[in-house]
């Protein structure tokens, strides 16, 4: 899967430039600019306080193309291709048939997983000031998008012994569907500031989006030896430029 990403983006890549080389008019109304970023991305979960204890965030990163569409000299539309790996953590019950277990709130088991999903936004992009006259152009963007998990895995141990009960692939999807399983929605907006390349249109970009779920996620475990609603959202701190 990571071998295909990474051709996708070099390909991606190879187009865009060439694109842009054929093409001495860098401000003119419908150009078609493409952004390349990585983010190391900020997650924060909302897990049932009666079942677990001690949710916690891991580490995730995002890796992204979008195709900015000049509109004016202050609003662009952007919409692209992102993909998340995330995860979190969070000590639990597990109730398989071969294991006890009691309702006492001891939380006996630790779950750690990992979640991979593509989402496609559809922002707006308002700049401050116009990027063809000034070096720097602050920006705010905003919008709505769709998000689909295409894969999930976890890490199921006893907490006091440490023995591991569950380690592969689970099912993580959402508490509301929309279409098929695995696919809804999110709200995001956030701000940007870039620094212009002004004679060719290119730009140097950081910003920060805040994202939200519109349905929780759900997660239950190893064959349903768990039945848990996660509201889940994140923030994106995107390193960029502009093609």
């Amino acid at each position: 899967m990571r071998s295909k990403i990474t051709y996708t983006f070099l390909f991606i890549l190879a187009i865009a430039f060439n694109l842009n080389a054929q093409d001495g008019q860098p401000y003119r109304k419908w150009k078609v600019k493409h952004r390349l970023s990585v983010a190391p991305v900020k997650s924060f979960y909302k897990n049932h306080p009666k079942h677990t204890s001690g949710t916690k965030a891991q580490i995730g990163f995002c890796a992204s193309y979008k195709s900015e569409i000049l509109l004016g000299r202050k609003t662009n539309i952007l919409i692209g291709l992102d993909y998340f790996n995330q995860g979190l953590k969070f000590k639990g019950y597990y109730k398989a048939d071969t294991y006890t277990y009691i309702f006492d709130e001891s939380y006996a088991y630790l779950h750690e997983v990992r979640i991979q999903e593509v989402q496609v936004p559809l922002m707006l992009k308002i700049c401050f000031n116009s990027e063809k006259e000034h070096f720097y152009t602050p920006y705010f963007l905003g919008g709505i998008g769709a998000r689909y998990i295409f894969g999930s895995y976890s890490v199921i141990s006893n907490d006091t012994t440490g023995l591991t009960v569950y380690d592969a692939k689970d099912n993580v999807d959402f508490e509301n569907q929309r279409l098929q399983k695995g696919l809804n929605a999110f709200y995001q907006g956030g701000l940007g500031l870039q620094y212009n390349f002004r004679d060719s249109g290119r730009a140097v970009f950081f910003e920060f989006t805040y994202r939200y779920s519109i349905s929780r996620l759900h997660y239950d475990g190893n064959n349903h030896t768990n039945n848990l609603n996660i509201r889940d959202s994140h923030i994106v701190f995107a390193l960029g430029m502009r093609l």
